[in-house]
């Protein structure tokens, strides 16, 4: 098995050093909420939008997650209501109580840029949050605000290159605006506590920290040669999510995540199966440090079915504190959890060749054809 305490192990399997990436992450929270409220107060137009009731946020892949993220803080202060939308087409109408959130990391993304000429073309407010691109091209020609993800003045090899190493960025900007907006409450309090939480989870969970004394190496080494289920409920919906796009995209491992308490009007009948597909399975409960009383009694029923249906499962308890400070840190926790399982797969955890192929064949698809 592939040894995680072996520096040379990062050397061949990370050499594009998505490992300074991941330890990056708090520094680029704190850079992205800073960005946040020097871009925001330049941005005239938010002066004008008072009558914001509804959020759309319109992305694809590890652009859209900063809108889950921001769904189920917003939603655990009974704050403003958001939809986050993956797909071509509006699925209702917007009005002028909407603000349309265009999210793409690389601007180029053809499903976001489609919500985008339909969000235009209603009286939503639109605001784009992009790295460039032909979203933010749309953005200057037209005239409407926009958040720029300006990732430069770090160290070399920390400059995010995909979209999912840029979640801090993108969510802390969205969050910026929307309380600027007074549409969420987020402030620097808040942020400065989530900074602190992060570095003390790289603390303990880096590279040099020894497996034996790792939980996220730990834990990476109990999800070899079987199937990831996730589930969580609360404020981390969407951080289950995460945990799973990052075990496929970082791990190339096959994982799924339902929500909590969905999952026990239909999964659990399946659970009696006992597998997946002919292999084994391993199921993690990520359970917020202040779930409702509701809420903790669902995550107890689900663990007395699989406990009751010999499915091994494991409780990973959030760190006490902020919610926005307990999202970060269950993120990270699963960013270092995919990356050393992709070691241990002997993976090149930044390469996403699959991904960049189907991005290939979807541009040639949208192409028209020469006669």
């Amino acid at each position: 098995m592939t040894d995680l305490d072996n520096p040379r192990t990062y050397e061949k399997l990370d050499p594009s050093g998505l490992r300074r990436r991941i330890r990056d992450f708090p520094h680029q929270c704190q850079a992205a909420w800073d960005l946040s409220q020097t871009q925001s107060q330049s941005l005239k137009p938010l002066d004008d939008w008072k009558q914001i009731s509804h959020v759309v946020i319109g992305g694809m892949g590890g652009s859209a997650i900063a809108g889950d993220l921001a769904k189920d803080l917003a939603a655990s202060q009974q704050a403003v209501a958001i939809t986050v939308i993956r797909d071509f087409q509006l699925p209702f109408p917007l009005t002028s109580d909407h603000l349309f959130v265009a999210c793409s990391f690389s601007g180029n993304t053809g499903e976001t840029l489609s919500l985008l000429q339909q969000a235009r073309q209603s009286q939503a407010q639109v605001l784009a949050i992009a790295g460039g691109g032909q979203l933010a091209r749309i953005a200057k020609e037209e005239g409407f605000p926009l958040l720029h993800i300006q990732t430069g003045g770090q160290a070399p090899g920390q400059t995010p290159s995909e979209p999912r190493s840029a979640l801090g960025y993108t969510l802390l900007l969205l969050l910026g605006v929307l309380a600027r907006l007074g549409l969420v409450s987020t402030a620097a309090d808040d942020v400065q506590s989530a900074v602190t939480a992060l570095q003390e989870q790289i603390a303990r969970l880096g590279e040099e920290i020894p497996a034996a004394d790792n939980p996220a190496k730990q834990l990476a080494q109990e999800l070899t040669g079987g199937l990831t289920l996730i589930y969580a409920g609360g404020i981390f919906t969407g951080v289950a999510r995460r945990w799973k796009t990052q075990l496929n995209e970082n791990a190339k491992a096959w994982a799924f995540y339902e929500s909590i308490p969905e999952l026990l009007h239909n999964s659990v009948e399946a659970f009696p199966s006992g597998t997946v597909g002919g292999s084994g399975q391993l199921a993690l409960l990520l359970l917020p440090a202040a779930a409702s009383a509701e809420l903790g009694r669902r995550y107890e029923i689900v663990e007395e079915l699989l406990a009751g249906q010999g499915i091994p499962y494991r409780q990973i308890a959030g760190t006490a504190g902020p919610p926005l400070a307990q999202m970060l840190s269950m993120v990270l926790l699963g960013d270092y959890v995919s990356y050393y399982l992709a070691l241990i797969r002997s993976m090149d955890p930044s390469g996403t060749p699959l991904l960049d192929l189907g991005k290939q064949l979807a541009s040639q698809a949208s192409t028209p054809r020469q006669s």
